[in-house]
């Protein structure tokens, strides 16, 4: 929750489907003058990282009075699952205090079903990253249409909420949409078409849909996703400045990869990553399997890891015998572009291996973000 300088104005920056706030760090990186004014996020796993990540600095005055955190918590709508509500009286009292305090600290506004306009402070940017499941290739493919009820189609609520806004003259000047690839799919191109109309409509101008790879920014990931930026008035040409700010593809795996096992942290964190054997990890390799050089890159990084595709196989001898093992989390991390501080930061939460592989694997890669927002306001709101 930054703010950088009195020289230049201050980006008000809302982050929608917020997850663990690529967002947020990306803009800490680019000298860029930014506050967050809120999130929105309803699964508290994500909350609770993005507090942790980028709020520790941040004071929260608790209750002695339980019942007094179970009545603000009542406000909202909060899951376990990040799939279906749950009921808060599942959660013990400590957890009920660590969600009240993250929370807080994150600035939460909840689930973007139960925000309404008027309730919004004021904000320049909008950046929704709304759920991938039902476009992604992994998923089944039920879609984003306005109406289906799908996790995807989450995205008209932005439309409600626009419009809300709209009604009391408060439309964010910026908005940056970020999703699968497969939203351009001849499946979904006509909602994303009818998503765009939309915007237009409300006096909006949308950039193409472009497809970035965070192997071009510096990454040895293979990742691509799908960025709209859509501007308030004229449509932003930033095409150039983004492609100005692409990387040779050449990677110092050593950074990312922590196959040092003389090292007894990153020994401790192999071992929790590592596999049992068996018939269908065989395949698993098969496919999968890579060699630690100069030259590895990672293919992209999912919410489950221990999946037949998966970001990376490394062979590994350990508490498992010799088998094979996945990305660790803290790899993970720094392949995502999040620093070593912002993974220690995660890992003081003593989250397990597939919680935070859920959180990391639905994550924005941290410099990507960062090229794309150099390139829409380093003119405007950071001092040169």
């Amino acid at each position: 929750m930054k703010k950088n300088s009195v020289d230049k104005p201050i980006l008000k920056v809302f982050e929608a489907f917020a997850g663990i706030g690529a967002q947020a760090s990306a803009l800490e990186r680019t000298g860029i003058n930014f506050k967050i004014v809120g999130i929105s996020d309803w699964f508290i796993d994500a909350i609770e990282c993005y507090a942790a990540i980028h709020c520790d600095g941040i004071a929260v005055e608790m209750p002695t009075d339980i019942k007094e955190i179970d009545k603000y918590l009542a406000q909202f709508t909060f899951s376990t699952t990040s799939v279906k509500p749950t009921d808060l009286k599942r959660l013990t009292e400590d957890q009920r205090r660590d969600l009240y305090r993250a929370n807080k600290k994150a600035c939460n506004y909840g689930s973007i079903t139960d925000i309404k306009g008027e309730d919004l402070p004021e904000i320049d940017l909008l950046v929704y990253s709304f759920p991938c499941q039902d476009l992604s290739t992994g998923g089944l493919g039920k879609g984003m249409k306005k109406g289906s009820g799908t996790r995807s189609g989450l995205l008209w609520e932005i439309e409600r909420i626009l419009t809300e806004l709209k009604i009391l003259q408060r439309l964010p000047e910026f908005l940056l949409l970020e999703n699968v690839k497969t939203i351009k799919a001849d499946k979904n191109i006509g909602d994303l078409n009818q998503w765009l109309s939309v915007l237009e409509s409300m006096g909006y101008s949308n950039t193409d849909c472009m497809i970035l790879n965070s192997l071009d920014f510096g990454v040895p990931q293979d990742r691509e996703r799908a960025f709209i930026i859509s501007h308030l008035g004229e449509k932003l040409d930033i095409a150039e400045k983004i492609e100005s700010l692409k990387k040779e593809r050449s990677f110092k795996i050593h950074k990312y990869i922590k196959d040092n096992y003389k090292n007894p942290i990153y020994k401790l964190e192999a071992d929790i990553a590592q596999l049992n054997k068996t018939p269908s990890r065989d395949v698993m390799w098969d496919i999968n399997g890579k060699t630690i050089t100069d030259e590895t890159i990672i293919r992209t990084i999912t919410c489950n890891m221990d999946r037949t595709h998966t970001a990376a196989l490394f062979k590994y001898s350990g508490p498992k015998g010799d088998t094979y093992r996945r990305l660790t989390m803290r790899e993970s991390f720094l392949l995502m572009g999040f620093t070593e501080a912002e993974y220690a930061k995660a890992s003081s939460l003593n989250f397990s291996y597939r919680k935070l592989n859920k959180l990391i694997g639905n994550s924005i890669v941290v410099n990507v973000l960062e090229a794309i927002f150099e390139a829409m306001f380093s003119d405007s709101y950071k001092n040169k």
